[in-house]
């Protein structure tokens, strides 16, 4: 928060003072995915909103290895700041139809197309990473999670995923067993626990099946960066996050993020979301 010297300040760009710049932004996502009903998650599983339908609209399953920006589709709108100023993001309100926790955070790389057949190496970005990453490429506070887009196979296996560290060493390796529900559930999402000592992820070079789940489907893996966390004890009475009195103070928006949203439900159903954000500019 080092941009905003002090609440006055902070009250002032937010009243419109000093190119403060104030925006505040309502979305919204319904129950469909693709314009067809999304897969019931299972409790306490976590879901992604990235191809729900809604404001905005649906973003596109990834194919080959991409870098999601501001602009991509799919991505929660915010203006640009203007000049050589930052955004800063000032409070979040969420309202599901099902009560749980809510991560908005910035999609910094995204791919598709991964087998759940193939039991050998299946490259992401590769021994050099292409594409590498161009918002928070020294890569602490990055997490690993894989994404089911259709249906792979029904057979729990153990996905072992090889990366950069934060302070670049090469050919860190994670694993994970996947549960046969896990693979059937569309939209489900599942952070990847880094090796031990290890803070963030600059890429991921490939990932591997330990054998076939007995359906190639389609899964994907994405590299995010976690800036707020929003928990609704109780279906549609909404949560709120005020970062101006609490920890861990303004959480700086890159000007080109790509802000996506996954979803960890108290029951097993699907719940649409109304989400409202405020930015000020400094």
């Amino acid at each position: 928060m080092a941009a905003i010297a002090s609440l006055s300040d902070l009250v002032n760009r937010m009243s419109g003072g000093n190119n403060g710049t104030p925006e505040t932004v309502f979305a919204f996502k319904v129950a469909r995915a693709g314009g067809v009903n999304p897969s019931t998650p299972s409790l306490g599983r976590m879901f992604s909103y990235w191809t729900y339908d809604g404001m905005p609209a649906a973003g596109a399953v990834p194919t080959a290895g991409a870098i999601p920006t501001r602009t991509t589709v799919g991505a929660l709108p915010f203006t640009a700041p203007g000049g050589s100023r930052q955004k800063w993001l000032v409070n979040v309100a969420a309202v599901p139809t099902i009560a749980g926790t809510l991560i908005l955070y910035d999609r910094l790389y995204h791919i598709g197309g991964l087998s759940g057949t193939l039991t050998t190496d299946q490259t992401v970005q590769g021994s050099t990473p292409s594409p590498a990453l161009t918002r928070n490429a020294g890569g602490v506070g990055n997490h690993i999670f894989y994404e089911i887009y259709t249906q792979v196979g029904s057979t729990s296996r153990t996905l072992t995923v090889t990366y950069t560290d934060q302070d670049g060493n090469t050919g860190q390796t994670a694993t994970i067993n996947i549960g046969a529900t896990d693979f059937a559930a569309q939209t489900r999402v599942q952070r990847i626990p880094l090796a031990a000592g290890d803070t963030g992820v600059r890429a991921v070079e490939k990932v591997a099946l330990s054998a076939s789940t007995g359906t190639a489907g389609n899964f994907g893996i994405t590299i995010g960066r976690p800036l707020a966390q929003i928990s609704i004890g109780t279906a549609s009475s909404g949560g709120w996050r005020d970062f101006t009195t609490g920890l861990p103070g303004l959480p700086e928006i890159d000007s080109d993020a790509c802000l996506a949203m996954y979803y960890t439900p108290s029951s097993a159903a699907v719940s649409e979301m109304w989400l409202t954000y405020s930015m000020v500019e400094a």
